[in-house]
Order: C-alpha cells, then sequence, then structure tokens
C-alpha cells in the first residue's frame, strides 16, 4: 500500500528543462517538469541538509533510497485560484494529442487551449551572448538564446506566480534512511519534513548560472482514498496503489500518457502522439551526473495517445513501463 500525496511547486525564478532540442540557436525547453528533475532536486536538497562536510557518498545513499520508496508522477503547469490559503486547480496543462491536433489541458469537463495559447501564456526566452574583450562587440558564433516556463503569468489584470501539480507515491511513512554514521527521517505532512526541519525550497532543471529553476514547496496533502484508486488530475487516469507497485488503470482502452511510457515489451496498437529516445546523466566515478545512460529508452511522450493490453505501473524517474 502506498501513500499519495499532491504537490503544488510555486515558480520563484524561471524554468528551463533542457533536453537537447534546438532551433537554430535557441535551446528548447520542456514544458513540464519530468520526475527525474524532482528525484533530483529532492536528493539534493536532503543531502544538503544533513551533511556536515561534502560526501558524493551521502548523495548516492539518499538518491537511492528515494528511487525504492517512492515513485513521483511529472508536474505540470495549472490555472488556478486561491481560496483560503488553498490552490484550486481549474485545468492542469499535460500536452494532449488530440483528433484536431495538439493541445494543452487534461481534465475533464474542462477546455483545453491550443499550442499558441499555452506558449503565450507560458513560455518566454531569453538572449544573451559572450562579448570579444578586444573589439568590444559580440563575440563571433558566442549568440544563443534559452527557452524557459515563466515564473509568472498575467490573468486579466493581475500576474500571479506560475504553480506545478504533481504527486508523490510514498511506500513507508515516514521514510527511514541510514546514511554512513547518521539516521535521517523524512517525513510528509502539510511539507517534506528532514529530521523536523521543513523543505521549502528545491532548484529544478537548468541554467543556474542565470538564477534559473528555483520552485518553493507552497502545498503538500494526503489524498483521500477509501479503495485505494488516484484519479490523476482529475483526468480518468487512475492509479491503483493497493499493489506492489503503483498501476495505471484507464476507463477508455485507449490511454493517454501522463509521463513517457517506455515502450519495451509493450504490444502497442496504436499511437497518436510523438516518441523519442530517453537519455540523461546518471551516477558515475566522479560522482552525480558524471555519466552518460548508456541505452536510450525508446518511449512514448507525455501527452501521446496510445492502445495496449499490457497493464503498466509507475517505475524509476516516473517512467511507467510493463511490469
Amino acid at each position: 500500500m502506498w501513500a499519495c500525496y499532491k504537490v503544488y511547486l510555486e515558480a520563484k525564478a524561471p524554468i528551463h528543462v533542457g533536453y537537447g532540442a534546438k532551433i537554430g540557436v535557441v535551446d528548447r525547453t520542456r514544458y513540464y517538469i519530468p520526475a527525474k528533475n524532482v528525484w533530483g532536486a529532492l536528493t539534493s536538497s536532503i543531502a544538503k541538509s544533513i551533511m556536515d562536510n561534502y560526501s558524493s557518498r551521502v548523495y548516492q545513499i539518499i538518491g537511492k533510497s528515494l528511487n525504492e520508496n517512492i515513485r513521483f508522477s511529472y508536474f505540470y503547469p495549472v490555472e488556478y485560484k486561491k481560496a483560503n490559503e488553498k490552490i484550486q486547480v481549474q485545468q492542469v496543462f499535460v500536452p494532449h494529442y488530440k483528433e484536431d491536433g495538439l493541445k494543452f489541458g487534461i481534465c475533464r469537463d474542462k477546455e483545453a487551449i491550443s499550442l499558441e495559447e499555452f506558449e503565450r501564456i507560458f513560455i518566454s526566452s531569453f538572449v544573451s551572448t559572450a562579448i570579444d574583450k578586444t573589439s568590444k562587440s559580440a563575440e563571433e558564433g558566442s549568440l544563443h538564446e534559452i527557452e524557459f516556463i515563466r515564473d509568472g503569468i498575467k490573468c486579466d489584470t493581475e500576474v500571479k506566480p506560475t504553480v506545478f501539480a504533481g504527486y508523490l507515491f510514498v511506500r513507508d511513512e515516514p521514510l527511514k534512511i541510514k546514511v554512513e554514521a547518521k539516521d535521517v527521517e523524512i517525513s510528509f505532512t502539510d511539507s517534506i519534513e528532514v529530521n523536523g526541519v521543513k523543505l521549502n525550497e528545491i532548484w529544478v532543471g537548468g541554467e543556474r548560472n542565470y538564477g534559473f529553476g528555483r520552485v518553493k514547496i507552497i502545498e503538500l496533502s494526503q489524498e483521500d482514498s477509501k479503495d485505494g484508486i488516484i484519479d490523476l488530475f482529475n483526468s480518468g487516469i487512475k492509479i491503483d496503489i493497493t499493489r506492489e507497485q503503483p498501476m495505471i488503470l484507464c476507463e477508455e482502452k485507449r490511454i493517454t500518457a501522463l509521463s513517457h511510457v517506455n515502450t519495451e515489451n509493450l504490444d502497442i496498437k496504436l499511437i497518436r502522439g510523438d516518441v523519442e529516445p530517453l537519455i540523461g546523466r546518471e551516477w558515475g566515478e566522479g560522482g552525480p551526473g558524471q555519466k552518460i545512460s548508456q541505452v536510450a529508452k525508446i518511449c512514448i511522450t507525455p501527452g501521446s495517445q496510445f492502445v495496449c493490453d499490457k497493464t503498466l505501473s509507475i517505475g524509476n524517474f516516473g517512467i511507467w513501463g510493463v511490469i
């Protein structure tokens, strides 16, 4: 049995989650925060909070334990209102491939928006170049543009912070980890606490040298589930948290991916959307992020629709796959 917590992250700076895609000099960003980025951010923050002196081994122990005991969803920007300091979500902007093209918005009985409208609201870019000290002009070939998710969005006459919604599925609560000579206890109440100290902020994505990536954990609450079934983002796609691994359930045979879906051993009948190779940085001899994954996972992208007869579960780094 897993406990499910809904989490809201408020952007305190622009968010850039790069994935190697470029248009000319523009470094593209993903339009959501993948689970692996949240896992990495929590691993880093928890490790730093308990270390007296730097030790790469601590990061490895914390990261492995989080991977074994917590399943992460992907995090998506939302349309929301606030009532009594609580977030009330109107729409969750998951990419969604429909018959009339790519839309954003997964909540049932809520209107989705077009790609162009989503980019108008949430996406911007930052242009910079290096200066040649001898000529006092732009250095040749150094012009580049970084796309990012805005930290604030305009709603009518006001600007309010961008908020992301996602889920944590926790196997044991509190989560207890033995790190070298220290006992670490991670608990989930109205926040994430490490040995009784609240973890308020984490840093996700890249371009930290520009100040990007800071998000605040503004709300965390356990989802009520008498029958052990969680409806993700009010989308009709449900998770059974009573099983050994969180299982994917869907009211329809055609499933909309709310994360990357590993195609290995997946008997796919149809795909409406996109497929991409998924690679990343892994733990290496030099420490975290010093090794590139040697095998690419061929994955269905978030928002794509597909038909298959296999049973799926949420695996490491939030990736869906065949049990």
